[in-house]
């Protein structure tokens, strides 16, 4: 019968303390994390949509055409894609942050609603 006792109190013990545990992780090594991964989003869409090379090319002229209507064609057109792929990116980033503050806010707002219910049970 002890080892039964101990066993229980060890597994008891051990989902105690991922309950109590959770709330920390979530708000620190999680949150961390969570950030991270945010941030990787918003890079890979900069390097996917190319924002980068567009902006430094936008005074290079397409096709090698190097008078004056390829070089004005070019420029304006590069300008028309970066405000295009700049609003994709504002867009894209606000969602990213959006989500973020969600995973922080969860926590809280379970706790709140269940809170509410109990309450009402009570």
């Amino acid at each position: 019968m002890p080892v039964a006792r101990s066993a229980g109190k060890a597994v008891f013990g051990d989902v105690v303390g991922g309950i109590l545990n959770a709330p920390i992780f979530w708000y620190t090594r999680g949150a961390y994390d969570a950030g991270r991964y945010c941030w990787y989003l918003i890079v890979r869409r900069w390097k996917t949509l190319a924002l980068g090379v567009w902006i430094v090319n936008i005074f290079v002229p397409m096709y090698g055409q190097h008078d004056i209507a390829g070089t004005l064609i070019s420029f304006f057109m590069r300008v028309i894609q970066i405000i295009a792929r700049g609003i994709v990116m504002v867009i894209w980033t606000a969602l990213v942050i959006l989500i973020f503050i969600a995973y922080l806010a969860l926590p809280v707002l379970v706790v709140i609603e269940l809170l509410r219910q109990l309450s009402g049970v009570l």
